[in-house]
């Protein structure tokens, strides 16, 4: 996976000089290229297209690609404390980074983690030597092994909202830096990034979110993409398609698009996810995920970092596009990844309570109000109750679907977590970078459904770059029956995981709960694979970090 490791160590202390030097042979067979050896602290870095490191000034050091933000003032960082060093480049840059802090020896103090999240942050300290990387490995944790234990009341919480991946993490002894927060080791973590003070500064005119929009998109894309080979994930669907639109639009080169399907006809997208291909120029390589039998060494293979990966549970797919990116000779693949969150895809009605929030009177007049009935199958006074009901209810100014749309935003880092495919290639995001995301936040709900239209204002401003039969589509491939019968075709192994599994011991779930959902008729005529997929996932990932803890 693509990433780095940092691990400093007192240099008078000869438990620590001892501890470092075999933490630091230890890295360098599990993969990880030498970067820096500087004074009592060891830099490295290793995966597809491993990132860069450099100094901007004494005593920093930044970790991955940085790029000018497009609303950047003239100007260098104001590097008189680290917090003003960080708070401006968290302003005034954007990227897939990190910015490690060090004293003259080398030691981190501080490490701030870009607004993004694309490069995650986790540390603690073992055997007298501290320790910061993107990426969990066994050879790291064997060579300075935590003291990391469960905290069965957050692993609860996940197993009912899998995708809540803000707060403290599920494991104690692991420290993980969240996005946008400059974090002192072994001390407290201060957030110079929030995406509620950005929705607070809306953009008043959908007009003016549609140019900008553009603008935006065009500068992520074109700095993700470089000027390197790159390939191009084409599901079908409206996000990929946008992204497949900027390369088109910008001229560069796509060497490389990849569809995949199920063996259900509603996961077919193969003659939407052509047109796109046609008009970038590119041969469409169509893959048909086979048959996949369920074992504890394929789910715990991804289940290695202090939160549970959500990124690899879909084991078909994981396998095949990591294995078919190799055979192609691809390092690099775009996704559409994140677009539901960002152009608002969310099924509610409380896309129309935000303009009831800004104009309660001129919104029961509007197009709005019919316009969402109708996409919700909701009747307008169903509504307005609703509207009338959150604004009472609310705890803060921000109005609901625009707080639905952050938790959206930020249940997006399930996307950077460990899987095959990032493994094999370097994923990249673009629907995810800082500044689109800062768009998003700052345009209001109801531009972004204009009239109950899902995603219609990125379907307007992108109607001259996307085939027309897929910006008039109003659905979407679905899964859920190909994920059930997948489930449906492992019973044997899942109900061994599951019902004789620690979290059943833990009461983390309803073994009876799930003894039904375990259950063929079940998943035919109601589904649930989904919810058993998670728990599959963070079953997984328990049982992988109790077994490291029983080999520290």
């Amino acid at each position: 996976m693509r990433g780095f490791l940092t691990f400093s160590w007192t240099p008078d202390d000869p438990e620590a000089v001892r501890a470092a030097r075999t933490l630091k042979s230890a890295a360098l067979e599990d993969g990880w290229t030498e970067f820096e050896m500087r004074g009592a602290c060891w830099v490295g870095v290793r995966g597809p297209n491993p990132p860069r490191a450099y100094s901007p000034r004494t005593g920093t050091l930044i970790i991955g690609e940085v790029f000018t933000h497009p609303d950047a003032v003239s100007g260098g960082a104001d590097g008189e404390t680290d917090e003003a060093f960080a708070a401006w480049y968290s302003r005034n840059r954007w990227g897939r980074y990190v910015i490690l802090f060090r004293e003259p020896s080398g030691a981190i103090t501080r490490v701030f983690r870009d607004p993004s999240g694309s490069l995650a942050v986790h540390g603690w300290r073992a055997r007298s030597v501290q320790v910061l990387t993107s990426e969990v490995s066994d050879a790291v944790i064997a060579a300075a092994p935590p003291e990391a234990g469960f905290d069965w009341d957050r692993v609860r919480a996940l197993a009912e909202r899998p995708f809540d991946l803000g707060g403290p993490p599920p494991l104690t002894g692991i420290t993980t830096v969240e996005p946008g927060c400059l974090a002192e080791i072994d001390g407290p973590s201060l957030p110079l990034w929030s995406p509620e003070t950005i929705a607070r500064t809306p953009t008043r005119r959908a007009a003016d979110a549609r140019r900008n929009l553009r603008q935006t998109l065009d500068l992520c894309v074109s700095a993700l993409a470089g000027r390197r080979a790159i390939g191009i994930e084409i599901s079908g669907g409206l996000d990929s398609a946008i992204v497949g639109g900027a390369l088109k639009a910008l001229g560069r080169p796509v060497a490389f698009a990849l569809n995949t399907r199920g063996s259900h006809a509603e996961t077919d997208e193969r003659q939407y996810a052509q047109e796109v291909a046609e008009r970038l120029g590119v041969d469409l390589t169509c893959r048909k995920r086979g048959p996949v039998a369920y074992s504890a060494e394929l789910f715990e293979a991804t289940a290695g970092d202090p939160w549970p990966s959500q990124n690899g549970r879909d084991l078909g797919n994981d396998l095949l596009v990591a294995a078919t990116c190799r055979e192609a000779g691809i390092e690099t693949l775009l996704t559409g990844k994140g677009g539901d969150a960002l152009f608002f895809q969310m099924h509610t009605p409380l896309a129309f309570a935000d303009l009831w929030w800004r104009r309660p009177l001129r919104s029961l007049a509007s197009g709005q109000l019919p316009g969402v009935a109708r996409w919700t199958r909701s009747s307008t006074w169903s509504l307005i109750r609703t509207a009338r009901a959150s604004q009472r209810d609310a705890a803060d100014d921000l109005p609901p679907g625009k707080r639905m749309q952050i938790a959206a935003i930020a249940s997006g880092l399930a996307y950077y977590s460990t899987c095959r495919r990032s493994g094999a290639i370097d994923m990249i995001h673009p629907l995810m970078a800082q500044p689109l995301i800062e768009w998003s936040l700052r345009t209001p709900v109801p531009h972004l459904v204009p009239n109950g239209r899902e995603r219609g204002l990125a379907r307007d401003a992108f109607a001259d770059r996307v085939p027309a039969s897929i910006t008039s589509r109003q659905g979407k491939g679905d899964y859920a029956a190909y994920f059930n019968q997948q489930a449906a075709e492992n019973l044997p192994f899942l109900r061994g995981y599951l019902l004789e599994g620690r979290l059943a011991a833990e009461h983390v779930i309803d073994r009876s709960v799930m003894e039904a959902r375990l259950d063929e008729d079940a998943l035919r005529w109601q589904g649930g694979a989904s919810e058993i997929l998670a728990a599959v996932s963070l079953e997984a990932w328990v049982r992988r970090w109790e077994g490291r803890r029983q080999g520290a």
